[in-house]
């Protein structure tokens, strides 16, 4: 596992890491209430429940952290690596929380940047152990 993630083509790993934040852009956007004549994907959103939608928050900035660490691996300096990662996934993440306050039914909130946070950490920790 650990040679495939060390031999994976610096593109791809850059492709797989702005899919992830592409789907986090999309799942941020949905309005929270859903309407006659929505998709199922918008009404299955909008019937998640808050304690499934808080650990998503935690696992997804996770996966997010540990992308952007993989991603960044040419950068030598390993402090520096981190903190892009953490900048680069803690300031989606509060860009996506404000973006919410602007849609309908969504709200973006202090907490939620933090779970995004510390969820980053999280993948920082991961990515420390793995890569």
């Amino acid at each position: 596992m650990i040679r495939l993630l060390e031999t994976t083509p610096g593109w791809l790993r850059l492709a797989l890491t702005l899919a992830l934040m592409a789907a986090l852009l999309a799942l941020s956007i949905i309005p929270g209430r859903a309407q006659e004549g929505d998709s199922i994907f918008v009404w299955a959103v909008a019937a998640t429940p808050t304690a499934v939608q808080k650990i998503m928050h935690l696992l997804l900035y996770a996966l997010l952290a540990f992308l952007w660490a993989w991603t960044l691996s040419a950068v030598q300096s390993v402090g520096t690596r981190i903190a892009l990662a953490l900048f680069l996934t803690a300031g989606f993440g509060a860009s996506m929380e404000w973006a919410q306050t602007h849609i309908p039914g969504r709200f973006g909130t202090l907490q939620d940047a933090l779970l995004n946070a510390g969820g980053a950490v999280l993948g920082l920790i991961a990515a420390g152990l793995l890569l």
